[in-house]
């Protein structure tokens, strides 16, 4: 005795839905992955992009955080909080900004994302 082809009706159906469904779920969760990992990146480029107008361009502060803040506003459309930080790097003066936004989502809530560049401060004194 043969299984009759009745059972098996339909199965194919079932089939691709189940794998489906999974491919699905996998793609959008490295896609997931790959946006965070764009947006640290971003975020990375602008804090050293700010941190090189405190310490070379010497026009504070606050033109590095407003800097970084516009690259930020420019290139992701975040909204974002920028500090900046002295510090001593080997014994020589720098400049730390920070940069700090909330990461798109696309599965999941990824939180908040934060990122910071550094750059030796121009000059003797370090100012």
């Amino acid at each position: 005795m043969s299984p009759s082809r009745a059972a098996d009706e339909g199965s194919a159906v079932v089939e691709l839905v189940l794998v489906a469904v999974l491919v699905v779920a996998v793609a959008l969760g490295v896609l997931q992955v790959a946006l965070a990992a764009h947006v640290r990146s971003t975020l990375t480029a602008c804090a050293s992009e700010g941190a090189r107008v405190v310490a070379v361009a010497r026009q504070g502060d606050d033109a590095g955080a407003a800097r970084a803040a516009a690259c930020a506003e420019a290139s992701l459309g975040l909204g974002t909080v920028v500090a900046v930080a002295r510090e001593d790097l080997g014994g020589r003066p720098a400049v730390r900004v920070t940069v700090t936004g909330d990461a798109p989502v696309l599965l999941w809530s990824a939180g908040t994302v934060e990122a910071s560049g550094r750059a030796l401060l121009e000059g003797a004194d370090g100012a």
